[in-house]
């Protein structure tokens, strides 16, 4: 039974199923089809700046209200909607990034509501199917990056591939440890140049606040506590920023978020982009 449980953890990846979840997410990605209104939108912000609004305990209600006074181009993620109350800014792209985002009782009543205001709705249409709007744009995923680098397997997570940036979000993108991974792809997709992030930041304290004040459902986190996924997150950016460097692109990432563990994008204040 020993035996038989170690060869079961060398094919670990996510902690509850073996190596045959890479070969289905495989699957999926091949018989997902293109989304022709995603690739309507190449370009559509050719060098523009957008804000990636994350959703971590320092995010402010008077900064999101400071980026609808400036029109500003915003991406956000999960339960954003549940500051809708409290703040009269909306995103212009609200990205999910895996099934557990939508699969919420809130979710499914808030995401059709954004598609019909006309925030536009992108999904991973290989890892999320039904109820979604029909409005919701969807793009296709690689999941490998993400597994390997999410594997409890200490072999997997050390050697495996560490997470990439796709110039063509039409054909795909590269799944990582959050959301914000897949929207810089799209961002870049899009034809902005300059990315902000606000409220990333990966991790918290022990006596800190997961979240931003205000959102009422926690989404589960299967395997790691917070800091832990904040330690992901962090590997992650570092192995995408480099992609993007090796790749030569005219795309910047800075981080506006006020204080966090994220030091991967240069530092910018943000109240000194206004």
């Amino acid at each position: 039974m020993k035996a038989l449980k170690k060869l079961g953890d060398l094919k670990l990846f996510y902690g509850r199923f073996s190596g045959l979840c890479y070969l289905q997410d495989k699957v999926k990605y091949w018989l997902c089809p293109k989304d022709k209104r995603l690739f309507a939108l190449k370009d559509s912000f050719k060098g523009r700046r957008c804000f990636i609004v994350g959703l971590g305990p320092s995010l402010r209600m008077d900064d999101l209200d400071k980026l609808a006074e400036n029109g500003e181009v915003c991406f956000s993620m999960n339960r954003c909607y549940q500051l809708f109350d409290k703040t009269k800014w909306r995103p212009d792209f609200y990205c999910i990034s895996d099934w557990k985002a939508f699969d919420i009782p809130s979710a499914k009543k808030a995401v059709p509501e954004m598609a019909d205001s006309g925030i536009t709705v992108l999904y991973p249409k290989n890892a999320v199917r039904k109820g979604m709007p029909a409005k919701a744009i969807h793009y296709r995923t690689y999941y490998s990056d993400s597994i390997f680098l999410n594997s409890k397997n200490k072999f997997y997570h050390k050697h495996g591939r560490r997470c990439r940036f796709s110039t063509d979000a039409y054909d795909h993108v590269y799944s990582g440890c959050s959301c914000v991974h897949l929207i810089l792809q799209l961002a870049y997709y899009l034809g902005f140049t300059e990315v902000y992030l606000l409220g990333a930041d990966c991790g918290v304290s022990s006596d800190s606040k997961s979240y931003v004040e205000g959102l009422s459902e926690k989404l589960r986190l299967d395997m790691y506590t917070e800091r832990k996924a904040g330690d992901n997150m962090i590997i992650d950016y570092a192995s995408l920023q480099d992609d993007i460097v090796a790749k030569g692109l005219d795309f910047h990432v800075f981080n506006a978020t006020r204080g966090g563990y994220l030091e991967v994008f240069p530092r910018v204040e943000f109240d000194d982009l206004f």
